[in-house]
């Protein structure tokens, strides 16, 4: 004993298993031990049954999957390995099929400031990453409303598992974890994310058949004893060491509250970019199947790419978009031949029309009506387009009419395309729009 030492009253565990650790490293401190449970794993289970009004707060659409990426604070942390880690992700993951959420450690934010975190993710948030505030609890309604996780070492990992969250690894510190934890048996136990091999085949893998590993259930069912139980435990320790009669309305875990705490993002007026990849099945009625990812994370064509085209917005900034654009979605009411001569490579223009129809103008002067029935939240002028560009190729390109199945692996619904008749509406001399255009700088 040492002058400054400070001697606790009580020592509060979390599971019998930790007591049992403290048994063998500090045998004189098992005395004070109490192992009162976890209020925050008591918190995650009291909000599992809202699963559906958070995945409602956090704007994930029916069909989606949502994955969470765990990262703690450190050189070995999930970001601290590979800052560009979620690129990768968001730029695997079909974003109509997918959305990602971030849950960054609070120690991370303020160690690095929020400007140089939020600078740092800026192009993923602009992509679709959805990143809550570090003050928030939006991490614990998140476990309740993922599909999946991606994780590291930190607690959050922990959480996520012991919720029977399926999910891997990116990145694992074993030096900062206790040998014999519940952490560590995880680190052994999860499957780590594999660099050179597609994202997401090995996450749908977890997702299908980590549920039957009982050694991750056996693991996962260390992280807290007495569920449901911690606060009041809590309480009855805090009242009985300042011997105050304790108050006899329960101690209750409530559920994660909403509305979440999650920025809306600053948004340009045009989407971004984005690389399409469809499949059509031809027969008496077509089927096309598009997967759309966006453009501006692509390091390099990947196997999730097959044979990609590319789809801008009215406006596109950049060059390297609008220049290799396959299609160009007007954004109001327009002169499709304007668009053509703008973007020399644009093989179809989209114009928007009433309700849930639009005009799909191709370069050679064929003009095409498309209608939605039904209409999934996918559902638009770019999607049209881009069935109509896959059923044209299918089709040898010369179809007149079509009703086409259309899925995105989030649900389906039936276009219908009729070819007008019309001379594509009337464009201009493509020659004399390119002047304009000119003549406008």
């Amino acid at each position: 004993m040492h002058d400054g030492d400070v001697i606790p009253s009580a020592i509060v565990l979390s599971h019998e298993e930790q007591l049992e650790r403290l048994r063998s490293g500090c045998p004189e401190a098992v005395p004070f031990a109490h192992v009162i449970g976890d209020p925050c794993a008591d918190q995650i289970r009291a909000s599992a049954p809202f699963r559906e009004d958070y995945r409602a707060s956090l704007g994930i659409h029916p069909g989606q999957k949502l994955i969470l990426a765990t990262s703690t604070w450190g050189g070995r942390s999930l970001l601290g390995t590979d800052l560009h880690f979620l690129r990768r992700v968001l730029a695997e993951l079909p974003r109509d099929e997918y959305r990602v959420i971030a849950a960054v450690h609070p120690n991370a934010w303020y160690g690095h400031g929020g400007r140089q975190i939020r600078s740092w993710l800026e192009p993923f948030v602009r992509e679709g990453l959805i990143l809550p505030r570090p003050e928030s609890d939006t991490w614990k309604a998140a476990i309740c409303a993922a599909d999946a996780f991606l994780g590291d070492h930190g607690s959050l990992t922990l959480y996520a598992a012991s919720s029977g969250l399926p999910g891997m690894l990116a990145s694992f510190d074993d030096d900062c974890v206790a040998a014999g934890s519940p952490m560590a048996r995880l680190g052994r136990l999860l499957p780590r994310v594999l660099p050179y091999r597609p994202l997401r085949p090995q996450i749908e893998h977890v997702m299908r058949h980590q549920a039957e590993d009982t050694r991750l259930a056996g693991a996962a069912g260390l992280v807290a004893s007495h569920p449901g139980e911690a606060l009041g435990r809590m309480r009855t320790l805090c009242y009985e060491h300042l011997k105050l009669a304790e108050p006899s309305c329960p101690a209750t875990a409530f559920p994660v509250p909403l509305p979440l705490t999650v920025p809306a993002p600053r948004r340009p007026p045009a989407a971004p970019p984005v690389f399409v990849d469809t499949h059509c099945t031809a027969g008496d009625r077509p089927a096309v199947r598009f997967r759309r990812y966006p453009a501006a994370l692509q390091d390099e064509p990947g196997p999730h790419l097959r044979d990609p085209h590319v789809v801008v917005e009215e406006g596109e900034p950049e060059r390297r978009w609008a220049n290799v654009a396959d299609i160009v979605v007007a954004r109001r009411t327009t002169e499709p031949g304007r668009l053509f001569a703008r973007h020399l490579g644009c093989g179809i223009v989209a114009v928007p029309a009433a309700g849930d129809t639009c005009t799909l103008f191709l370069r050679d002067g064929r003009a095409y009506t498309a209608r939605w029935h039904r209409p999934a939240w996918w559902a638009g002028p770019a999607v049209a387009a881009s069935v109509l560009y896959a059923w044209l190729a299918e089709d040898g390109g010369d179809g007149d009419s079509a009703g086409i199945t259309v899925g995105s692996g989030t649900g389906e619904s039936l276009l219908s395309l009729r070819r007008t008749g019309q001379p594509a509406g009337g464009l201009p001399d493509l020659d004399a729009a390119q002047a304009a255009v000119e003549a406008e700088g």
